[in-house]
């Protein structure tokens, strides 16, 4: 591949996650009521949840695409991969998190180490939206919490693909999950929480799967792994109703336990039957077509179009074929 070609598929593998990451940014930083016209348009950026859904399903595409063309499937290769791209920005902004707490108290703040261990080890999670969470993100860094599930996801990916058949895989997964929600209505914590959260997580590796093998994403496809993410959001749904009187201790709670679970489960069956492709065309096809749908093609993140939740992955991961690889 030559230079000029990995460049612009770079730069949309830049325009994707920094789209993305820019909404979540407005998400925290403005106000909820945005007065236009005398038009609330506040309300635009108050799907911030959703767009870490987003984040986790591109992630899943990634990681299966660029595991199946993986030469090396060590634990070691694929740790270290892992590990660097995930933990060495996470330290500069943990430094920079107690910089900032520093300047806002006026001295030398308490570095909180017992916090700082549990972000380390992958533990935080948002304490003032969710129940029995071991730590919260360093330093108050809400956001923190996408990745401690990035980073789980990654490793069980690790250990299932790695030690059961291809053929049974999925199987495994869908009881996996289903059990997971199960038990969060007995005792929600860290644990089960992550495991049923891998669900949404594994959209994307539906959708890699799909691409990979040059098959329709069709509705018939679907329906199997549709079952178990209905599965997963009637028990979300039941789990809202058994513990309705939680949203009178959260603050916000649009955006807690025991809602935002069920909202984010409600988000990923949306696309998921976004993406599905309704003329049956196979990917090939797909990759043609989408060059006629959109002829300035290096525009295309930008782009609305007829499967944006598969061609956005789709593009992501070509953008990072050789840079994952290499």
């Amino acid at each position: 591949m030559n230079k000029l070609l990995k460049n612009k598929k770079l730069e949309k593998l830049e325009a994707i996650r920094g789209f993305a990451a820019l909404y979540v940014v407005f998400f925290h930083a403005l106000p909820q009521k945005i007065y236009l016209f005398g038009i609330n348009v506040g309300v635009l950026f108050r799907f911030g949840p959703e767009a870490v859904i987003v984040f986790f399903v591109l992630s899943g595409f990634v990681i299966k695409y660029s595991w199946q063309r993986s030469s090396n499937k060590s634990f070691r290769h694929y740790f270290s991969r892992r590990f660097i791209r995930l933990y060495i920005p996470l330290f500069f902004i943990f430094i920079l998190g107690y910089l900032l707490k520093c300047y806002t108290d006026g001295s030398l703040a308490n570095p909180d180490l017992k916090t700082l261990f549990g972000n380390i080890f992958m533990l935080q999670d948002v304490i003032s939206q969710k129940p029995n969470v071991i730590s919260p993100a360093y330093m108050g860094n809400g956001v923190l919490w996408s990745l401690s599930y990035e980073w789980w996801f990654y490793m069980l990916f690790f250990l299932l693909a790695k030690n059961i058949n291809q053929k049974v895989l999925n199987k495994w997964v869908y009881i996996i999950v289903i059990t997971a929600a199960a038990s969060y209505l007995i005792y929600p914590f860290i644990v089960n929480r992550l495991v049923m959260y891998f669900a949404i997580w594994w959209i994307g590796v539906k959708f890699a799967d799909a691409y990979i093998n040059g098959e329709a994403f069709t509705l018939k496809a679907i329906m199997p792994y549709a079952y178990v993410l209905f599965t997963i959001t009637a028990i979300l749904g039941l789990n809202f109703y058994l513990n309705f009187e939680y949203t009178k201790i959260y603050t916000y709670p649009l955006v807690a336990y025991p809602f935002i679970e069920l909202r984010h489960f409600i988000f990923s069956i949306m696309v998921m039957f976004g993406a599905h492709d309704n003329e049956g065309l196979r990917a090939d096809a797909n990759r043609d077509k989408f060059k006629d749908w959109y002829p300035n093609y290096s525009e295309v993140i930008l782009s609305t179009g007829h499967y944006p939740m598969i061609e956005a992955p789709v593009a992501y991961a070509k953008a990072v074929e050789e840079y994952l690889l290499s």
